[in-house]
């Protein structure tokens, strides 16, 4: 556990600062396991970085790595357009002076290209990250939400389809219906060292979501 965290007195913290120190300690711990190996760099795995501090010295934004095979674009004009993969994606996390209540929601925005549905891929809001959680800053853990974006960047969770909550790129999601789930490239291996195996990642149902399965796609919706 990185040592700045223990220099805290939990007891002595309340409200929000109680808060962003509990995240802070999650966070840290999940990207203690899921860090690389020395051996095998290439090897999935999550870490972090603080880019801004409060008064009291508490992370209020952070940088996530992930280090993990997605489509960050796609290759030409000419359909059917095959995706292209990239292995490292940086995505900030930055938490309002209100964090955590309903209208205090954490932002999350990638730094590099996600293509993904439920990830802006251009424009003025280019990286934004939707997941179509309801008040997430109060019922998520950050914890919680870093693996979710995980799942996004595998292609484990997305809605593609044009219904309610709605993909956050609608040329990524007609993209996904029309290209990438009739050619199979949204099932891709997710073991870094062997990108020629396909699997299907396993995902585990939470309270807050229902998981509808189709053939070939996964669509996350609200209840």
């Amino acid at each position: 556990m990185n040592e700045a965290i223990n220099k805290f007195n939990q007891k002595e913290l309340s409200g929000r600062d109680a808060r962003l120190w509990k995240e802070w300690k999650e966070l840290d711990s999940l990207c203690a396991k899921r860090k690389a190996a020395a051996d095998n760099p290439r090897q999935p795995s999550i870490s972090y970085i603080i880019r801004r501090k409060n008064v009291m010295g508490l992370p209020t934004e952070y940088e996530i790595w992930y280090r993990v095979k997605s489509i960050v674009g796609v290759k030409g004009n000419t359909i059917p357009r095959e995706p292209v993969f990239g292995y490292l994606h940086k995505m900030s996390i930055v938490l309002p002076n209100n964090y955590p209540s309903a209208d205090g929601n954490p932002i999350f925005t990638f730094r590099t290209d996600i293509w993904h549905p439920n990830i802006r891929y251009s424009g003025s809001f280019k990286g934004h990250v939707c997941l179509t959680i309801k008040e997430m800053g109060v019922l998520s853990s950050l914890k919680d939400l870093v693996l979710r974006v995980e799942q996004y960047l595998k292609y484990q969770l997305y809605h593609a389809q044009n219904t309610y909550p709605y993909p956050e790129d609608q040329n990524v999601a007609e993209w996904v219906r029309e290209e990438g789930e009739p050619n199979g490239w949204v099932r891709f291996g997710q073991s870094m060292s062997d990108e020629g195996e396909s699997e299907k990642g396993n995902l585990r149902e939470k309270p807050e979501e229902r998981i509808t399965k189709t053939s070939s796609k996964i669509i996350a919706k609200n209840i």
